[in-house]
């Protein structure tokens, strides 16, 4: 067998309920995208209020084509006791999709999504590296670096 995929893993997704502040996202893991939180829950649960769900567009708040993915209902095993999708398609955020969102948002909890959203999300681009404080330059002696003679 010389394909790199187990057999044993299930190619279907699986729809997860994720808590956040009294909310409840609703979230799946991609085989190529890694975890996705769907894009509806997550904008009720920073404090906004869906009213049109076309395009994902909100109050100014956009997220590229790219950082977005649909789903449909039958892309979910719903086999056993798993969650059944209540929704025939659906649009899931990827991490930078979802921070695209933080970035555009303005409503108050987004301050405490942020920390949760890198808690949950394993996914996306890499944490930034503190910068390096720099003291101030070494001045050279006025008969010149000890090096030279």
């Amino acid at each position: 067998m010389t394909d790199a995929t187990p057999s044993h893993v299930s190619t279907s997704l699986t729809l997860h309920r994720l808590e956040f502040d009294l909310e409840t996202i609703r979230a799946t893991r991609h085989p190529v995208h890694g975890r996705l939180l769907m894009a509806k829950d997550v904008v009720e649960a920073i404090g906004y209020k869906v009213k049109t769900y076309t395009g994902f567009t909100l109050n100014g708040l956009k997220v590229s084509e790219a950082n977005r993915i649909t789903l449909a209902r039958e892309d979910f095993d719903t086999s056993g006791k798993k969650l059944v999708p209540t929704f025939s398609t659906a649009t899931f955020l990827t991490r930078a999709g979802l921070d695209e969102l933080v970035a555009n948002a303005a409503a108050k909890k987004v301050k405490t999504f942020g920390p949760w959203v890198a808690d949950v999300m394993e996914n996306g681009v890499p944490k930034r590296k503190p910068k390096v404080e720099r003291g101030p330059a070494s001045e050279v002696p006025p008969e010149g670096p000890p090096w030279e003679d």
